[in-house]
C-alpha cells in the first residue's frame, strides 16, 4: 500500500513532466513564430494525458497548471485578446511587440494596419510602406490590403489614415494625429529613394 508521502511525490512528478510539457509546446510553436491559444494548449494537454483529473473536471487542474507554467518560466508570456481568449508565447523566440502583431492578426485586419501605421507615425516618427503588410508576420494578400484601405476610407474610425506616393509610384501610409501631410510625403520619399541615394 502507498503511503501519503509516496502519493505525493508521484502528484509532484506527474505535475513537474506536466508543466515541462506545456512550456516545451508553448517554446515550440514560438519557435515556429505562432501564437498558441490557451484551447489549443488544453486540448493537446489532454491528449497527451497530462492532467490527473478525469474529463471534464480537468478545467480547473489545467487552469492551475497553465498559471504555474507561468510563474515558472520568466520567457512564457500570456496575451488576452479583445474577446477575452488568450493566447500564449515565448520571448526566447518573438518580441512581445511581434505576439502582438499576431494576436491583432487574428482579429480586425482594419484595426492591425491602422494600429500599425499609427504606431510608427507616432513612435518614429514616419509613414509605414504598403507593401510591408503583405510581408511576414502580417502576410496579408495584396488584395486583402487593398481591401483594408477601402474598408479604412469609409469609416469614421480610420479617418486619420491617410496614403502618400512617392516618386516611385509607391504608396506610404502615415497618420494625421501624428504627422503632417507635407512631412509625411518627405519622409516616404526618403525613405523609398531618398536613403538607397545617400548612403
Amino acid at each position: 500500500m502507498m503511503n501519503m508521502e509516496n502519493v505525493f511525490e508521484s502528484s509532484r512528478l506527474r505535475e513537474e513532466v506536466a508543466t515541462s510539457a506545456i512550456a516545451a509546446m508553448i517554446r515550440q510553436e514560438s519557435k515556429a513564430g505562432r501564437l498558441i491559444s490557451e484551447g489549443e494548449v488544453l486540448r493537446r494537454a489532454a491528449d497527451q494525458k497530462l492532467f490527473s483529473t478525469p474529463a471534464p473536471g480537468w478545467r480547473e487542474e489545467a487552469g492551475n497548471l497553465l498559471k504555474k507554467v507561468l510563474d515558472e518560466n520568466e520567457d512564457l508570456n500570456e496575451l488576452a485578446a479583445e474577446d477575452g481568449s488568450k493566447s500564449y508565447y515565448s520571448s526566447r523566440f518573438m518580441t512581445e511587440a511581434y505576439a502582438g502583431i499576431l494576436l491583432q492578426k487574428q482579429g480586425d485586419r482594419l484595426r492591425l494596419i491602422a494600429e500599425i501605421v499609427r504606431q510608427n507615425s507616432a513612435a518614429y516618427p514616419r509613414p509605414v510602406p504598403l507593401d510591408l503588410f503583405t510581408q511576414p508576420p502580417f502576410d496579408l494578400t495584396p488584395q486583402e490590403v487593398l481591401n483594408g484601405l477601402e474598408g479604412m476610407s469609409i469609416q469614421d474610425e480610420y479617418e486619420d489614415i491617410k496614403p502618400t506616393i512617392t516618386s516611385t509610384s509607391r504608396v506610404f501610409l502615415y497618420s494625421t494625429l501624428h504627422l503632417e501631410p507635407d512631412h509625411a510625403s518627405m519622409l516616404a520619399e526618403w525613405l523609398d529613394v531618398g536613403q538607397s541615394n545617400n548612403p
